[in-house]
């Protein structure tokens, strides 16, 4: 089975979990939220620090804080931040000169792909962290 990057779920995870205990926070206490790897977790906020989703302070009270309102931060920008692998990939075997579909599966294949990837980056436009965390809360009651 091929392996599956979980970065954009985590790094929701982590922004959620920030937004809803209204705080700033360690990357070791945001890992323990997700059940992950601190050092996993740590390389991702180190992305959303890059994209400025997050603020990081220094010190002895030191961690991670949202930098902007949750109500302005859309999944999307979220995702590019973790800059996460295409929905699919296209084999790179050689191609076959006598096969028709060898001869063109992978430019049809592209288009698809290309097609793919805007409507996720659509979808996920349309969503922000504060839908999230306001979900979040009406499932926990």
């Amino acid at each position: 089975m091929a392996s599956v990057n979980t970065q954009f779920s985590i790094a929701v995870h982590v922004l959620a979990a920030i937004v809803h205990h209204e705080g700033i926070f360690t990357s070791e206490v945001l890992a323990g939220s997700v059940n992950a790897n601190p050092v996993f977790v740590k390389r991702i906020l180190v992305k959303l620090s890059k994209a400025k989703l997050v603020t990081t302070t220094v010190g002895k009270s030191g961690g991670y804080g949202l930098a902007r309102s949750p109500k302005s931060i859309s999944l999307l920008d979220i995702y590019s931040a973790v800059d996460p692998p295409n929905a699919f990939a296209i084999h790179a075997y050689p191609r076959r000169d006598e096969c028709v579909v060898s001869c063109n599966i992978k430019e049809v294949m592209s288009d698809v792909l290309a097609g793919t990837q805007v409507a996720v980056r659509n979808e996920l436009r349309q969503t922000t962290l504060a839908d999230v965390v306001s979900k979040i809360r009406a499932r926990s009651g």
